[in-house]
């Protein structure tokens, strides 16, 4: 089972002392863990880098421009990151092993198997509903949003590639890192600057819409001409 390795911590009676000696440093430790992955497995910076540095520029624009949203197409695009880096865990999992093997390495990391599945299943679910429209628009933002899709993929190729044990204290310090960071990228979205309005144009951007104006208004009379013949054909 995922959480047997904890279950007698889930057994034990939960004291303030048993509490404060045992599970209060073990859960420090294993969210310590979750976040140093990338420094003590250095391979996985190769899928978690785009992650992180994705997820701190979008937060920070969405911060400055803060009416602005996610829109359905976003929303679809990150859900395939979940299934792309379901992928690189099962590569990761079973990319040295042979056919004949593979039941050997299931039978050796049967949870770290089901995670990554589960990463891919819930990226295609995600997908599903994005892509239809079946879900209310602010609860499918919600969890297609940068912060819980990266983070999500982020904690599962932390797991994985650290080779951490799933348990209670893996869960827990999951939650909390993903709290941690929500706690973060609130507070600042709450003080970066908004955006400001422009009050001048430089010379370069001068000289730009010089040469394009003229572009787009001749653009804009063949639309109209060719509108016109099109009515005049019909009539």
């Amino acid at each position: 089972m995922l959480f047997l390795g904890s279950a007698a911590v889930v057994n034990a009676p939960i004291t303030t002392p048993y509490f404060l000696q045992h599970v209060l440093p073990s859960l420090w430790e294993r969210l310590a863990q979750l976040a140093a992955a990338p420094v003590s497995s250095p391979e996985m910076l190769w899928i978690v880098l785009p992650l992180i540095v994705t997820l701190f520029t979008m937060e920070f624009y969405f911060g400055r421009y803060r009416r602005e949203s996610l829109g359905w197409n976003t929303a679809v695009g990150n859900s395939l990151v979940l299934i792309f880096v379901s992928l690189d865990l099962l590569r990761q999992l079973y990319g040295s092993a042979s056919i004949n093997s593979m039941a050997d390495v299931f039978a050796l990391y049967p949870g770290k198997t089901i995670l990554a599945v589960a990463v891919g299943f819930s990226g295609l679910l995600i997908l599903y509903f994005d892509f239809f429209h079946l879900l209310p628009k602010r609860f499918a933002f919600t969890i297609s949003s940068y912060l819980g899709v990266n983070l999500l993929a982020y904690l599962s190729a932390a797991v994985i590639y650290a080779n951490l044990r799933i348990d209670w204290y893996t869960l827990f310090a999951a939650l909390l890192l993903f709290l941690f960071a929500a706690i973060f990228f609130a507070v600042v979205r709450k003080i970066e600057p908004k955006s400001a309005e422009r009050y001048y144009i430089s010379k370069a951007e001068r000289i730009i819409i010089s040469i394009l104006k003229p572009l787009e208004k001749e653009h804009e009379k063949d639309g109209k001409k060719r509108q016109r013949r099109k009515k005049s054909g019909k009539s």
